[in-house]
């Protein structure tokens, strides 16, 4: 029943191409770890790891949803770099150039010109 269950490689491969993982899909494993021991989710395993990095992308997409529901005009430096650390933690890895964050950070860098405020980063 064990090979039932992903790795957690797989696990991190899928949060790192930004796949959601789902919490019926953590549900599934823990139950699938519990019908393996007989006694519960394994300490630090397989649905340990989907738990975690289900609650890690969850934050990123709070902290995303965040932002977007402010007036454009309205994203920091700040804003932008929140999204950045919340995508970074939701991946396991630096954003990309096509990524989310990249965006609010053109978007906040225009903003900041708009404004008058110097200084090209964050």
């Amino acid at each position: 029943m064990e090979s039932e269950l992903p790795t957690k490689t797989s696990l991190e491969s899928q949060a790192a191409s930004g796949r959601p993982i789902t919490q019926a899909e953590v549900n599934a494993i823990a139950h699938a770890e519990s019908d393996m021991t007989r006694r519960g989710p394994i300490k630090g395993g397989t649905a340990a790891t989907a738990q975690r990095l289900h609650d890690r992308q969850q934050n990123f997409f709070e902290v995303a949803g965040e932002v977007a529901r402010k007036p454009s005009g309205e994203v920091t430096r700040e804003d932008a770099a929140q999204v950045q650390r919340f995508e970074a933690r939701a991946l396991g890895h630096a954003p990309g150039r096509d990524s989310l964050s990249a965006e609010v950070q053109s978007l906040a860098e225009h903003n900041a010109r708009m404004h008058g405020e110097g200084g090209g980063g964050k």
